[in-house]
């Protein structure tokens, strides 16, 4: 009995102190700047070569790890979201959907750099 009250108070602890750890969230990342296109998360309509052309791309010109967060489809171009470093720096690339002609945008403000 003593060993089953010792594990529940050894269980309690750990959840009360798992409170106290710092654990990243959305707030914690850097938002997209108020005047900038939108930035989409959680959708994923582009194509496998649209987005890895994007990543390749970003991934090239920055440090820090690139994180793919969603995607559109369009006949037009497609638009890749990218997040990139710890700060979660927001990124979009316009794109052909076959991979050809990324072009990169940093969406973040400015001042947040």
């Amino acid at each position: 009995m003593a060993h089953i009250v010792k594990t529940f108070a050894g269980v309690a602890a750990l959840v009360a102190l798992a409170g106290c750890l710092e654990t990243p969230t959305g707030g914690d990342m850097m938002q997209p700047a108020p005047d900038a296109p939108p930035f989409i998360e959680g959708n994923y309509g582009a194509s496998d070569a649209a987005v890895s052309a994007c990543r390749s791309l970003l991934a090239s010109q920055t440090a820090g790890g690139v994180t793919v967060v969603g995607s559109e489809f369009s006949e037009a171009n497609s638009a890749v979201y990218m997040r990139v470093g710890e700060n979660g720096a927001p990124w979009r690339c316009l794109v052909s959907d076959d991979g050809s002609n990324p072009s990169l945008m940093f969406v973040g403000s400015e001042g947040a750099l």
